[in-house]
């Protein structure tokens, strides 16, 4: 099989044409080197194909790839691919985005030797398909690539698939000048505080837009919180991440006094380890 290429996004990745005139993503070392728009690309030279689910996937696709190598990124589309099958398990397609940054920052600290303190609790009783599914991610990473990721790295791969999973149908959003709204009042509170997207924060600046777009969607679908808090968790949270924590007590206040939206717990727990990784 032949692929014809619409866009190169850089030497291992291309926009392609199939021969169902559908256009999906194709990745592999070297790909689309001395290519252009036209040209073909044989299937033995392709290593992942990837579907073009919405909007939003070229534009995050583009950025993931401008962070993390390649053979990171396939295997971690793969391996998220297949517990999804596996499990019957269905995500949005956020997932591969935020899960393949996070895992990639947690194997930086892994090879840097920096501690990685973990204060999610743990929902193993409550998420028993989950965990099953973090035990095969790094199951599959170690087998891969080498990368023997730490026992903690269960709990938050994991929450990745209970905050991402879905029934396989998600509204479009509905109130582009709401979300925007959402949007503006943490961007505001966090200017507020000193924090502002870098070059070196860029990653996680990104990933904490994407739970912010996700959790609109929540709000949009009416869907209800999948993540118990317990007030010790909550109490640990603010102990250990006392700066994130006062700023999302902020943003949880305009929200309800501007936009009339209440934060949960759980969400509140979110924004808060997001916000910390920006401090």
């Amino acid at each position: 099989m032949e692929y014809r290429i619409v866009q190169i996004l850089n030497n291992n990745v291309a926009i392609v044409h199939t021969r169902n005139n559908k256009q999906n993503i194709v990745m592999g070392r070297g790909v689309a080197f001395h290519k252009q728009k036209g040209d073909l690309i044989q299937e033995e030279n392709v290593d992942k194909i990837f579907e073009i689910r919405d909007r939003n996937t070229v534009n995050d696709l583009t950025t993931l790839l401008s962070n993390v190598p390649l053979d990171f990124v396939t295997t971690s589309y793969d391996l998220i691919d297949q517990v999804q099958a596996k499990y019957h398990f269905a995500a949005e397609p956020y997932i591969y985005v935020t899960l393949t940054t996070h895992l990639f920052g947690a194997y930086q600290r892994l090879i840097n030797g920096d501690d990685d303190v973990n204060y999610l609790p743990d929902l193993s009783d409550n998420y028993p398909v989950a965990y099953q599914i973090a035990d095969d991610v790094i199951k599959g990473f170690r087998n891969s690539l080498d990368i023997s990721f730490p026992e903690s790295e269960h709990k938050s791969i994991a929450l990745h698939f209970i905050n991402a999973h879905t029934s396989g149908s998600v509204e479009e959003e509905k109130s582009q000048t709401g979300n925007d709204e959402i949007i503006e009042v943490v961007q505001k509170e966090l200017e507020r505080n000193g924090i502002y997207r870098t070059q070196k924060n860029a990653n996680d600046y990104d990933r904490l837009l994407v739970h912010l777009k996700y959790f609109i969607n929540r709000l949009n679908n009416h869907e209800p919180d999948s993540l118990p808090i317990s007030e010790g968790m909550i109490g640990e949270i603010e102990a250990s991440y006392s700066k994130a924590w006062r700023i999302v007590q902020r943003i949880k206040e305009l929200m309800q006094e501007k936009l009339e939206i209440k934060l949960s717990l759980s969400e509140q727990t979110y924004l808060t380890i997001h916000i910390q990784r920006l401090i």
